[in-house]
């Protein structure tokens, strides 16, 4: 246990340094205005976006702590990257042993995918920990069927659907812990379950109903839609994105895994066949399942929505380094050593400066490129902050939902005098007539927008107080830019 302890206090403090280094990306600062809603009563909010709302409504509390709300949206990230540790700890202990226990849990630590989402506030850090205590209370659960349980692993079902559609694979992926069986007791097995697992399924999908109460439940569904193919495009053609997409996600995982570790979990395909090993198995059908699924149904597919899948193959690798034999074992070993030397670099960079951590190309786009990385806006919120008490101040900014105006929003949510609103994408914003109504009001008014999305209108009347430069990508240069608007 002292081991363990010691792998705690070195995951927090891989995980607190530094923590606000990254910019606020969008999706975050969506996350984080909707909390500042709920504690307002409207519990619901992140449904009108089709989202499920658990991590926000956990995040609400979060926000009460009086310090800085991004940090308070990435600490919530922080607990769950915690609880994905040590469940990590306990199920691979369940599985197999203490020595591969340890080094899984310290594999956690050091994984440039884990670290670099259990430091932003997003809900996929969350998912990722409720898939592995689902994992574990499932295991138990065909061990010994109980109905504690089967009631723990239907709160565990619901949060996973609580927290994001895709939660839908771990109930899902349950019944393959059959294979773990021989098929003839399976009959007498399922007999077992019936009763707890029928408590762990009305407990998962009958509580989640309780979403319905919002008018905007449907929207779920809808905004689904976006991101996913329909039955009927996939039966017209099963393998329409197969090949790009499997090659890009591979891309994906060698960025955040290294080419050595990807040779070991080669390695263990062998091994397991070699030993018969139906844990092994059902781990990897944890990891494939949901992995080629998202391929074929998905239209719109990010990095970290494979992020659930990571704890799997670590504790795959795990194994495999201690069941590895005399050449195996070191070759094994060697792979294991060149991979976390590529990690702890990658995750130098990440803790340090993330502008030069070895980012899939995607990613950099997402949080260092484009519109949707938040730099600057800390900046403007200091500006804006020290502005005098009694000056009342109107901040336009481009767009209505995202990075803008939300990364702003966060900082001003009770303020008397400063007052964002977002203006979405106009052909002029000096002319509008709340800018007109502010002056005769006599406040200062503002503008926050990017140069390459936003038209400014009248240029005469801007003052441009400072700019702000994202890092280079295949577009250019992008800017943020801040003026104060002249009457």
């Amino acid at each position: 246990m002292l081991v363990l302890t010691g792998l705690i206090v070195v995951f927090f403090l891989s995980r607190l340094i530094n923590l606000t280094l990254l910019p606020i990306f969008a999706d975050e600062a969506i996350y984080i205005r909707w909390s500042q809603v709920i504690l307002k009563g409207k519990y619901f909010i992140p449904l009108t976006d089709g989202k499920t709302p658990l991590f926000m409504w956990l995040l609400a509390p979060f926000l009460k702590l009086g310090i800085d709300p991004l940090i308070a949206g990435r600490l919530l990230s922080v607990f769950s990257g915690l609880a994905t540790l040590v469940g990590v700890y306990f199920l691979t202990k369940k599985l197999f042993d203490k020595p591969i226990a340890l080094l899984a849990s310290a594999l956690v630590i050091f994984n440039p995918f884990l670290l670099f989402y259990d430091r932003l506030s997003l809900v996929d850090s969350m998912l990722t920990a409720i898939g592995v205590w689902s994992f574990y209370i499932a295991f138990q659960l065909f061990q010994k069927p109980t109905l504690k349980q089967g009631i723990l692993l239907g709160f565990f079902w619901l949060a996973s659907l609580l927290t994001k559609p895709s939660g839908i694979y771990y109930p899902a992926l349950t019944p393959f812990f059959l294979l773990l069986f021989s098929p003839k007791n399976w009959l007498k097995k399922i007999k077992s379950l019936a009763l707890p697992g029928g408590l762990a399924g009305i407990i998962g999908f009958g509580l989640y109903q309780f979403l319905r109460l919002s008018d905007a439940y449907h929207l779920i569904t809808l905004r689904s839609a976006d991101y996913l193919r329909t039955l009927p495009e996939i039966l017209n053609n099963f393998f329409e994105f197969f090949p790009q997409t499997l090659a890009i996600l591979l891309s994906w995982l060698t960025s955040y895994f290294s080419l050595p570790a990807l040779i070991i979990l080669i390695l263990s395909l062998a091994l397991a066949i070699r030993h018969r090993s139906k844990k092994i198995l059902l781990l990897s059908l944890w990891v494939l399942i949901p992995f080629f699924s998202q391929i074929i149904i998905g239209k719109i597919i990010r990095p970290r929505y494979f992020l659930p899948i990571a704890p799997f193959l670590l504790i795959i690798i795990s194994w495999t380094v201690f069941q590895a034999k005399k050449v195996l074992n070191l070759t094994a070993i060697a792979l294991l050593g060149l991979a976390l030397l590529f990690w702890l670099q990658f995750d130098g960079y990440l803790l340090t400066n993330p502008i030069k951590a070895p980012l899939n190309s995607l990613e950099k786009e997402q949080y260092l490129e484009e519109w949707s990385a938040g730099f600057g806006l800390k900046e403007i919120t200091d500006y804006l902050n020290q502005l005098p008490s009694d000056q009342s101040v109107l901040v336009l900014t481009e767009g209505s939902f995202g990075t803008l105006p939300n990364g702003l929003e966060i900082y001003f949510d009770n303020s008397d005098n400063i007052t964002i609103l977002g203006v979405g994408f106009p052909k002029s914003a000096t002319s509008r007539p709340s800018v007109t109504q502010a002056f005769n009001q006599g406040k200062s008014v503002y503008i926050v927008a990017n140069y390459n999305r936003f038209s400014f209108g009248d240029q005469n009347r801007l003052k441009l107080i400072a700019e702000y430069p994202r890092l280079p990508g295949k577009k250019g240069q992008q800017k943020l830019m801040f003026y104060q608007v002249q009457p």
